[in-house]
Formats: structure tokens, sequence, C-alpha cells
């Protein structure tokens, strides 16, 4: 009977620690009317009942400069080939809700460094 307790609570235990939100990477893909772009200007943004931990470049060849202002927003630069696809690998603090997370791009610039508009492209989760 003891043990049939013991098994029991540890099984409530595990079960009660694998509940509720769980530290992780969400990758925003980029979507962009062009094939030359150099530098993305982004804001991450997280609602109150969640933060945002850090940015890092899910490109091949692409490094990203961030300034945390916030614990729900993050501002940040995409620099390199920048290409279509996913882009940035956020880690935030509940990764089993999307929908607490968004990604804009603020400005854009292509691979000589010259401003375009940011009109036709997207950051977004699968």
């Amino acid at each position: 009977m003891i043990r049939r307790t013991v098994l029991l609570l540890a099984v409530a235990a595990t079960v009660t620690c694998d509940s509720g939100p769980k530290v992780g990477d969400l990758v925003f893909d980029l979507t962009t009317p062009n094939q030359d772009d150099g530098a993305i200007q982004f804001l991450v943004t997280a609602t109150e009942a969640a933060t945002l931990v850090a940015v890092n470049a899910a490109c091949m060849g692409c490094t990203v400069y961030v300034i945390p202002t916030s614990e729900t927003e993050i501002r940040g630069v995409l620099t390199g080939s920048v290409v279509p696809g996913a882009a940035l690998r956020v880690t935030v603090s509940d990764v089993g809700n999307k929908s607490l997370y968004s990604a804009v791009v603020v400005a854009v610039a292509n691979r000589a460094f010259t401003l375009r508009s940011a009109v036709g492209y997207t950051l977004g989760t699968d």
C-alpha cells in the first residue's frame, strides 16, 4: 500500500512538472519580394504574459545585432545574404503558445546598403 502511494505521488509530480510554459525557440521565417537583401531591421515583441530571452540568426552566413529594450521587446538588425526562409531564432518563455509573440520588419537595405521599402516583407512562424 505504501509503495503504491509513493508511486502515485511520483507519477503525479512528474505530470505536474511537465505542464505549464516551457522555454524554447521559435523560428521566424522571412517573406521578401527581393533576392538581394543585405540588412533587415526588425522588432520582436511578446505580450505581457510572456518574455523574450534571446534572438539569434537562423539563416546561414547571417549575423544579428540586438538591443533588448524590455523583457517583452527586442529591436535588432539581421545582416548578411538575407534570403526568404528561416531568418530569426527567438528564445521565448512559452514556446507552446506562438500567439504570444510577433516580429515585424521595420526597414530593409539591399546588399549595396541602399534603403528600400519594407512593403511586402513579413516575419512569421509556421
